[in-house]
């Protein structure tokens, strides 16, 4: 078995001017091959570069959030920091100053863990905190209030008012993800990019998200799709940060499309009835079918709730009382997982079999 090359030394790597971008992905890319079988050696060339517990590294889905307790005890040490340091400020001046300095603050510590150290779950943690803050701060100075409690700047023209610290966001956003290479940032800046469109379209035309926002939500939650497939095309395999980097925008995109499609197929998000329940899951199983042939687990977590909600409606309908439905519903949800789970790499092989050869074969990954 081969040792796993840890992506954060090689993005440390990178960030030295030891490796290019192209030459560590490609080596990432090389350390994930099978050796060949030469003359005299031991080492087989079905043997997956690297297998824990049978799990192959594509079906694996890692999420690298944190390498050892020390990422924790760090990451600890930052969320007291960042709340003792608001705690401290809040009377001292207005709060779009005060958390410009929290802005401020994960800047500087970002530089700190997320550059100097590229410790994992401080830096995202870190790059979670840094565009809200700064969101909110550059609201706060152009409406002249709290946006987050002062009910006051909130009227009809917030929308207009918000473009321009909305673009500030962004800028921040996509300057951080630049300068720390973090890879949820990347969904952070797609975030909000989408509630700028949002922002945009009900200056231009006040009220229409009240009755099209599903509209609008599924259409952004299908551009962030195609976003995070065009990263999973360029890694397959799943070893460079292209792969983390659509893990987070298939995150994001999961909950516009799901809550978006049922809002539109039911007439709202509540399942009332025997009909919206065999609705709900249709649709989530026209999901899962889609999670599987991509190999995103991701896109399942959003539509698991509707899923258990749905099951529990038909369970009403079927006059089963209530704490009989609430475990029926909790054994079959959980049945589900732990069988889909489990034979995933079976049922990957099963649906993807009618499309080898097409160019859809091309942007996924392996299902051999």
């Amino acid at each position: 078995m081969t040792a796993r090359l840890d992506p954060a030394r090689l993005e440390t790597a990178v960030g030295l001017g030891i490796l290019t971008r192209p030459q560590a992905d490609r080596l990432a890319e090389f350390w994930a091959e099978p050796l060949p079988v030469t003359a005299g050696s031991d080492v087989s060339a079905e043997a997956p570069a690297d297998v824990p517990d049978g799990v192959d590294h594509v079906d694996a889905e890692e999420v690298r959030f944190a390498r050892g307790f020390h990422d924790i005890f760090i990451s600890i040490g930052i969320v007291v920091f960042l709340f003792g340091l608001v705690f401290g400020l809040r009377d001292q001046g207005p709060p779009y100053l005060v958390t410009g300095v929290a802005a401020a603050a994960v800047w500087v510590l970002s530089e700190i863990f997320a550059r100097r150290l590229r410790l994992a779950l401080p830096s995202f943690l870190l790059t979670v905190a840094f565009a809200p803050l700064l969101l909110i701060a550059c609201t706060g100075f152009v409406t002249g209030g709290d946006p987050l409690f002062d009910h006051r700047v909130v009227d009809n023209d917030l929308p207009l008012y918000m473009i321009v610290p909305t673009l500030l966001g962004i800028a921040g956003g996509a300057l951080h993800y630049w300068r720390f290479r973090v890879p949820v940032g990347i969904a952070i800046v797609a975030g909000t990019v989408l509630f700028l469109a949002a922002l945009t379209i009900e200056t231009a035309a006040p009220g229409v998200l009240l009755t099209g926002g599903a509209w609008f939500t599924l259409a952004a939650g299908l551009a962030t799709f195609v976003v995070a497939m065009r990263y999973d095309a360029r890694d397959p395999r799943r070893v460079t940060v292209a792969s983390d980097k659509a893990f987070w925008l298939h995150l994001l995109a999961a909950p516009l499309v799901v809550h978006s499609v049922l809002l539109l197929a039911t007439g709202g998000v509540e399942v009332t009835g025997s009909t919206d329940a065999v609705v709900a899951i249709v649709l989530f199983m026209m999901l899962a079918f889609v999670a599987v042939v991509v190999d995103r687990r991701a896109l399942l977590v959003s539509g698991l709730g509707y899923f258990g909600i749905a099951i529990g409606r038909l369970m009403t309908e079927a006059q089963v009382s209530g704490e009989t439905s609430l475990a029926i519903t909790l054994i079959l949800l959980g049945c589900f997982i732990l069988l889909l789970g489990s034979a995933w790499r079976v049922v990957r092989r099963v649906l993807c079999s009618p499309l080898r050869g097409t160019a859809v074969s091309r942007i996924i990954p392996a299902f051999e």
